[in-house]
């Protein structure tokens, strides 16, 4: 009967590991973020209550704005010093009060015995090191660049693009626990901007049984995407909400195309959200029939992605990578050139259809540090905007056209702008600065000339995006700050062989700001 009890005893403890057969295994008890620094905490597993052991912290906590490259006096090399932090007193106390819900018996930073670096193998660092000595606070983490580099260049790098060239770094850590060794293994984050790949942390914890006391209630519709709620059965009114993965659309700017020095290649950093507070209080609204005494969202725990061949066949797509207070994730799309991120980034701007839905999600999640729940569909990252709110063109030959001009650069992507009636345009002429003199020649005028605030970008480029008539539109700035504008419908421009010969339909006064046709004696110029 002892015997039967002690089985029932065990089987009652949720995620509790068994013991290895040469260790004793920590049991996850939660991960949390304190100073925008991530902290892991496991249960040690001894008999006299929870004793939580934190994992060392592995951030870096100063600004990399002012890193300067060092030279080691005897291998004559340079180097760049960036200091890590292990372990701190202040972060131990926040961690404490969070953890207060399981009453431990004591929580501490776990003994870490040695620390090991490395590099991806497609890493452009030489070699690494990692000074350290248990009981201190703060680790040396050095890094040599390869010869073709100086440790300037890499210093450089590491102001620009901090967080990338640090994803590349691999930690080893061995730590005592339990009179037994176990090594994780980390990558080095920084404060308030640590990303990380879940699937690297989750292997080394416990395996958590699947929820059992949840029924799905109803998808509730947000801003721009979708959430699924559920109901725990166990605890009266109590509801949780499915992570998000929606695209914060408004997210993307121009510093969204971000170079990774590690890889040398361009990406389109993509913004998702997993959690925050408005979507809550608007589910919380549209629960009101249910009288919710608490509404809360579930953890990402894994998001398994699905990517259609045609995305992948012209993008790499790299991993989820979450924050370390799980509120946000990022996704990098790998470009093999500044203009396909370039292109990339237009649209998910003008249609994130067009983008999202190449991607999707199967993602399970943790509720209370018990049990994880599986969806039971693939999730979209996206809602379709109103019809007609993308770029059409007026006609199949100019649309045709679009895609040679953007290869050959003769139009970019920061040339389109929208309207706020959804139409698209191409910026074909701009003067506002008056930096760029447009006394040009025949030859420049067919050709185009100028920079990114004053430029023509060229009679023959005119031409193929009008073939078969398109709708010009002009915008003029007044000496007192006021604004015309005209628009004309059936705007075409010849090709070289009738001189560009230029012709319109007429003129749009509906949606115009001036009643005159100042272009009428121009019409077949």
């Amino acid at each position: 009967l002892s015997l039967l009890y002690f089985y029932l005893g065990v089987s009652g403890q949720v995620s509790q590991c068994a013991p290895a057969a040469s260790s004793l295994r920590l049991r996850f008890v939660a991960q949390l973020s304190v100073n925008g620094c991530a902290l892991f905490v496991h249960d040690t597993g001894a008999s006299d209550g929870p004793h939580l052991a934190v994992e060392p912290l592995m951030c870096v906590t100063r600004s990399l704005k002012s890193l300067s490259p060092k030279v080691d006096l005897i291998t004559q090399q340079m180097y760049v010093s960036i200091p890590v932090l292990m372990t701190d007193d202040g972060m131990l106390a926040e961690a404490q009060r969070q953890l207060q819900h399981l009453s431990p018996k004591s929580v501490t930073f776990a003994a870490v015995s040695e620390v090991n670096a490395s590099t991806d193998a497609n890493s452009t660092v030489r070699s690494i090191a990692f000074i350290w000595s248990p009981h201190e606070s703060v680790g040396d983490l050095r890094i040599e660049t390869d010869m073709d580099r100086s440790a300037y260049e890499l210093s450089s790098e590491l102001q620009l693009s901090s967080v990338e060239s640090l994803q590349r770094i691999r930690l080893s850590a061995k730590l005592f626990l339990n009179g037994t060794y176990q090594t994780y293994q980390y990558r080095v984050s920084t404060q308030n901007h640590s990303f990380f790949d879940p699937s690297e942390y989750r292997l080394r914890y416990c395996p958590l049984p699947s929820c059992r006391q949840l029924r799905f209630i109803r998808s509730i519709s947000l801003e721009n995407c979708s959430v699924r709620v559920h109901q725990r059965l166990d605890i009266k009114g109590h509801f949780l909400i499915e992570p998000l993965l929606c695209h914060n659309i408004s997210s993307l700017s121009s510093e969204s195309i971000r170079y990774d020095f590690s890889r040398g290649k361009y990406y389109l950093k993509l913004n998702l959200l997993v959690q925050d507070e408005a979507s809550l209080q608007t589910v919380r609204t549209k629960l009101a029939d249910f009288s919710p005494l608490s509404v809360e969202f579930m953890r990402l725990w894994t998001a398994e992605r699905s990517v259609s061949s045609s995305l992948s066949a012209r993008f790499e797509v790299g991993p989820l990578m979450v924050s370390a207070n799980w509120r946000s994730a990022q996704l990098r799309l790998y470009c093999s050139s500044l203009n396909q991120c370039g292109a990339a980034r237009f649209s998910a701007l003008s249609e994130p259809v067009d983008l999202w839905r190449h991607l999707k999600w199967r993602t399970s999640s943790l509720v209370a540090n018990q049990c994880l729940l599986m969806s039971h569909k693939h999730l979209s990252s996206w809602r379709m905007k109103t019809i007609g709110s993308s770029p059409s063109c007026s006609t199949y030959n100019s649309c045709r056209n679009i895609p040679s001009l953007l290869r050959s650069k003769i139009v970019s992507f920061e040339t389109f702008r929208s309207l706020p009636d959804g139409r698209w345009f191409v910026t074909i002429q701009q003067r506002v600065s008056g930096s760029v003199s447009f006394q040009r020649t025949w030859a420049e005028y067919e050709t185009g000339f100028g920079h990114d605030t004053d430029f023509w970008i060229g009679l023959s480029a005119i031409s193929l995006l009008s073939t078969g008539g398109a709708t010009l539109r002009v915008e003029m700035r007044l000496w007192n700050g006021s604004e015309l504008h005209a628009e004309y419908a059936g705007f075409q421009v010849g090709d070289a062989s009738s001189r560009y010969r230029m012709t319109y339909r007429e003129m749009l006064p509906e949606r115009s700001t001036v009643s005159w046709d100042a272009m009428e004696h121009n019409n077949r110029s």
